[in-house]
Parts: C-alpha cells; sequence; structure tokens
C-alpha cells in the first residue's frame, strides 16, 4: 500500500492543481456566509426555534444535508486537508528533501505577516471605535455577536508580542474570532513536513497514516492534525496508486459516491439544539466517541471525499479550476482574515443606520449587498499589499539566511 512508483509519479506531475485554488476560495466563502448567517439568520446555523427568522424550514436546513452550504466547520476543516495536499506537493513530484527544508524555513514567515496584519487592523479599528456589533447583537438578540472583543487588546510590547507569538503559536482570538485556527495551521505546517521527511520515502506508509489517525484519537494532540495526515495521504494516493486508472470504467459512479459521502460526512450537525441520537446522523456517533470528536472526524473524511471526487472527476476540475475560482482562492486567506472585521464594523454599522420603516429582511439584503463588494475589494488589497510582500520576504529571508550553499 503507497509504494512508490517512478512511473506513477512521473505521470502526475504535470498535474494542475489549480482546482484546488478554487476548493479554497469557496471553503472561504462558506466561512464567511456561515458567520453571516449566524448573526441574522441563527436558527440556520443552531436550529433554535426561538431564533427563527425565515420560517420553520430553517431547523430543517440546520439539522439536514443542506447544512454543508452554511458549514463553518466544514470549511475549516477543508482548508486543513487542503493544506496537507498542497504542502506535500513538492516532496511527492520531486522526492527531495530540500523541498521540504524551503517550505519549513518559509512558512511561519508567510502565515505571521499577513496574520499580524490582521491584529494591528483589529487594534486599530478597535482605538478608532469602529466596531458596532455589540449594538447589532444587542438589537437582533444576539448575545454570540456581542460577546467578541471584550477582552482589553495588546498595546505595545504586548501587541508585538501578540501578534508574532501568540496568536499565530496560541491561536489567540481576542483581536479576531478566526484566529483559533491559525496554531493549528502552523502547527500542522510542520507536522506535515515532519512527516515526509521521516516517513515520506516509506514502503507501505499507509499503515502509517492509518496509525497516526489512531494515535491522534488517543493522544492530548490536537485532532485536528488528522485532516492534515488525511491530506498527505490523498495527494500520495494521486501520485503512487494508479486508482483512478483501475476507476476509470466506473469513474462517474464512483465520483457520485464521494460526492454522497461528502456531502452526508460534511452535513454532521454542528448545530446545539439538535438531538443527534433522533436523527440518521446517530450512526456517525457511536457511544465510544464524544459528539465533538465524531464532527471532526466526520467532517474531516467529508472534506477528504470531496477533494477526492474533484480529484477523480475531469469535469468538477474544469469547473473548479475557472479564473474567477481561482482568483478567488487566491484571495482567501485574506477574505478569511478580514471578513469578520468588515462584518463588526462596516457591515453592523450599515444595518444599524437603516431607517426603521425598511423591513428586516431588506434591511439584511441591502447590508450585504454592500458588503461583498467592500469585502471582496479589501480581500484583494490585502493579498496585492500583505500577503504577496509576505510571500516574497519569506522566500528572500530563506534564500539570504536558510539555504544551504550552493543550492
Amino acid at each position: 500500500m503507497f509504494r512508490v512508483s517512478a512511473s506513477t509519479s512521473s505521470a502526475h506531475s504535470s498535474h494542475t492543481l489549480h482546482y484546488l485554488d478554487g476548493i479554497r476560495g469557496l471553503a472561504a466563502v462558506v466561512v464567511v456566509v456561515h458567520h453571516l448567517a449566524s448573526i441574522f439568520y441563527p436558527a440556520l446555523i443552531t436550529a433554535d426555534p426561538h431564533a427563527i427568522r425565515l420560517g420553520s424550514w430553517e431547523l430543517l436546513v440546520a439539522g439536514g444535508p443542506l447544512n454543508v452550504l452554511l458549514g463553518g466547520h466544514l470549511a475549516v476543516c477543508l482548508f486543513f486537508v487542503l493544506s496537507g495536499v498542497v504542502l506535500s506537493e513538492q516532496y511527492f513530484r520531486t522526492g527531495q528533501l530540500a523541498a521540504i527544508r524551503s517550505q519549513a524555513a518559509r512558512r511561519y514567515v508567510r502565515l505571521v505577516v499577513p496574520v499580524g496584519f490582521s491584529v494591528l487592523l483589529a487594534t486599530g479599528l478597535h482605538w478608532a471605535g469602529a466596531f458596532r456589533h455589540v449594538e447589532l447583537g444587542q438589537q437582533l438578540g444576539n448575545t454570540w455577536l456581542s460577546g467578541f472583543w471584550q477582552e482589553p487588546l495588546g498595546t505595545g510590547w504586548e501587541l508585538a508580542l501578540d501578534a508574532l507569538v501568540r496568536v499565530p503559536l496560541n491561536g489567540e482570538a481576542k483581536y479576531n474570532p478566526v484566529h483559533w485556527t491559525l496554531n493549528t495551521e502552523l502547527v500542522g505546517s510542520y507536522f506535515v513536513f515532519a512527516f515526509l521527511a521521516l516517513f515520506g520515502d516509506f514502503r507501505r506508509r499507509g499503515w502509517l497514516y492509518g496509525f497516526m489517525l489512531v494515535v491522534l484519537h488517543f493522544s492530548n494532540l490536537s485532532f485536528y492534525l488528522a485532516a492534515f495526515t488525511v491530506g498527505i495521504a490523498l495527494n500520495d494516493a494521486r501520485h503512487h496508486i494508479t486508482w483512478l486508472v483501475a476507476v476509470r470504467r466506473y469513474r462517474r459512479v464512483v465520483v457520485g459516491l464521494l460526492l454522497l459521502a461528502a456531502v452526508l460526512l460534511g452535513s454532521f450537525p454542528q448545530a446545539g439544539f439538535i438531538e443527534i441520537e433522533t436523527t440518521p446522523y446517530r450512526l456517525l456517533e457511536p457511544d465510544w466517541l464524544t459528539h465533538d470528536r465524531a464532527m471532526q472526524l466526520a467532517h474531516i473524511l467529508g472534506a477528504a471525499a470531496f477533494i477526492a471526487a474533484v480529484t477523480a472527476s475531469g469535469t468538477l476540475r474544469r469547473i473548479l479550476g475557472a479564473r474567477w475560482l481561482r482568483w478567488l482562492g487566491s484571495i482567501s486567506f485574506s477574505l478569511y482574515l478580514l471578513h469578520f472585521l468588515v462584518i463588526a464594523t462596516f457591515t453592523s454599522a450599515l444595518f444599524l443606520a437603516l431607517p426603521s420603516q425598511i423591513s428586516y429582511h431588506a434591511g439584511v439584503a441591502l447590508s450585504l449587498l454592500a458588503t461583498v463588494p467592500v469585502l471582496l475589494l479589501l480581500a484583494w488589497l490585502m493579498y496585492r499589499l500583505i500577503d504577496l510582500p509576505g510571500i516574497r520576504l519569506a522566500r528572500w529571508l530563506y534564500q539570504r539566511l536558510f539555504q544551504r550553499l550552493g543550492a
């Protein structure tokens, strides 16, 4: 299992991965939609019958397959699985440890530049009194929204320490609710590099992937590392197993089954008001799994099934490799870091300023119509002015300080 084959590896070396940018872009959009729904139509997320604004069908969405379209946690798991795929690509394509060293040396700087900027931006907005989310939360009766930015933010040395260490390494989220994922992304990245450096050329390493999942389940390590493990395994299979050739005759059936699995697993409810034992999802939550672990496992496997389906389908690769989706993928990290700041300031202020004569749903629609172009423009500007220079800085530092002589 997972034996390295020079012939199959070279056959896949020219395989385009542009469709992964499209997947990443869609995942970022799902996170944004999830947070907007959590604010304006929370029953779609929580299944709280007292928070219904559109109709009882909101509860059906929250507790059924359609919640994949609003699944913020699923989208985060998709990000982590994608990282396992993307960060292992250069190694599986070349088989060279130098590829791992280069990525490992650059990874912290590549992440901390945009993350640090988002910390400074949040601090500046806080000092300027731009946050209006508490007022909006009070008006909507949304205590979840009102609870953010209640801790004092750092200044001086504390601010620098938070931006450079506590947020990227500890997942400190007082500056931005989405920051909780960043330590997992950073630690998971180095987990990928370490796994490949130690075991990347082992024969039958498929057993190691399974063993690692078991270890992560029973250890105190973050189980989200399982998503990175699954991502490595997916890319390993893409390069070294001729499974795509083997299923060519039944490819449509296989893709259909993978997509079905992605929906069923990815829609495992994260809603607090749903009793899992009364739904078909109880089959995914045996007695030996806690609810949170069952949800993590289902969403990680659902994300992996979706990526596998896209990998196996030329049609899906073409669709997700469309230029506009690739553009969305390129700004996805900036979009992810900025969107909650924009919602808590611009969107909240706009909704609060609307005349009372406007109906609730019309007010939400107007607020969202104004938010989308502003958010996309700011994400693009951050990508061009912060994210890309951060990538170049990481490459320059690696070449100047870390690259081996003669490399």
